[in-house]
């Protein structure tokens, strides 16, 4: 028997079932673990920030709008809006209360394995640096420091559609420049 598509598992969801929810949960949390880690850099907020977007999609699934979104969409925006409120609240206390140097490179490093993780940070910077200024701004800005395209144009003074601009472009860069490497490393 094969398992229901997310359309089906999501209207029993609305309909109260928790064996359909357990399923949903077991489709999508670990996937959505390392969505939130890589945005928090922190695995313990991303366990919290989990719990919460399985909360709300417990809470809110009769409210879920299948003409707006699809299921898949509809939590990872949910759990991208926690962890970057989570993120942000997290800074701002950094910025009030600054942690010593080598506490925020062990949050950095929390579960990522060491060496492993620098050498992907260095991987990452180096691909970074094949673009443009401008579009390594805007890259950064979203992936690293966690801005919206509209906080991004407002720091950057620059209008949301060159944002997005610079951001499709960066990134339609990034994956020809990593796949390359992939090639490169094969050959």
């Amino acid at each position: 028997m094969s398992a229901p598509a997310d359309p089906e598992l999501f209207e029993r969801i609305a309909a109260g079932d928790r064996d359909a929810f357990g399923a949903f949960y077991d489709r999508y949390a670990s996937v959505l673990f390392g969505f939130c880690v890589r945005i928090l850099k922190d695995a313990r907020d991303a366990e919290d920030v989990l719990q919460e977007t399985f909360v709300q999609v417990w809470r809110d699934a009769r409210r879920f709008d299948p003409a707006r979104a699809s299921v898949k969409t509809w939590l990872f925006t949910i759990a991208r809006s926690r962890a970057l409120d989570r993120w942000r609240s997290r800074r701002a206390v950094e910025n009030r209360f600054p942690a010593a140097e080598n506490e925020l490179l062990d949050r950095a490093g929390a579960g990522d394995g060491g060496q492993e993780a620098a050498a992907m940070r260095d991987y990452v910077g180096r691909c970074l640096g094949k673009l443009s200024e401008n579009e390594q701004a805007v890259l950064r800005l979203a992936y690293f420091d966690g801005y919206t395209q509209e906080e991004i144009a407002a720091r950057l003074n620059e209008p949301l559609g060159t944002v997005k601009s610079r951001t499709r472009s960066g990134l339609t860069k990034l994956k020809a420049i990593a796949a390359g490497a992939g090639e490169a490393g094969r050959g």
